[in-house]
């Protein structure tokens, strides 16, 4: 074979892998294209349900905003009781310090006192044994063993 037959040879092979590499591009393209309608149309059928989905998130949000008022209310609430039981324990305290003033046998001026610990609450089950008031402390009333004085 001649010099020219080989070009010709070699051009028609260059021609015909162009026109193969062309081919396949168009292919691929139109693979692409094809791909593309679907997502599109695939989009398209889950955008229908977008609104659905937007007012379900509204509806979510709105409970969330009733349920936290509602959180708030019921705080208030119990902030409100705890004032009121502390109230009331304050104005139980101060009868029990008004009553244990006025009763002779309990020395409120001790570093240890505290109010309605002298078992004369009405409500308590028993006497503590251990406790010793001003009244049953005789050392207190003659500075001695237990006899009083002449």
């Amino acid at each position: 074979m001649e010099a020219t037959e080989w070009i010709i040879v070699l051009v028609v092979v260059l021609v015909v892998a162009a026109l193969v590499a062309w081919l396949v591009a168009q292919q691929r393209k139109k693979k692409q294209q094809e791909q593309a309608e679907r997502l599109r149309h695939e989009a398209h059928e889950h955008a229908t349900e977008i609104p659905e989905t937007q007012v379900r998130a509204k509806e979510a949000e709105a409970e969330a905003e009733r349920a936290r008022l509602e959180a708030e209310r019921a705080q208030a609430k119990a902030r409100e009781a705890q004032v009121a039981a502390t109230q009331q324990q304050a104005v139980h305290e101060d009868r029990l310090r008004t009553a244990d003033q006025v009763d002779p046998r309990v020395d409120t001026s001790s570093d240890d006192y505290a109010p309605g610990t002298t078992g004369h609450d009405p409500r308590a089950t028993a006497h503590d044994p251990d406790t010793v008031l001003d009244a049953d402390d005789r050392r207190r009333t003659d500075g001695t063993d237990g006899t009083h004085r002449a």
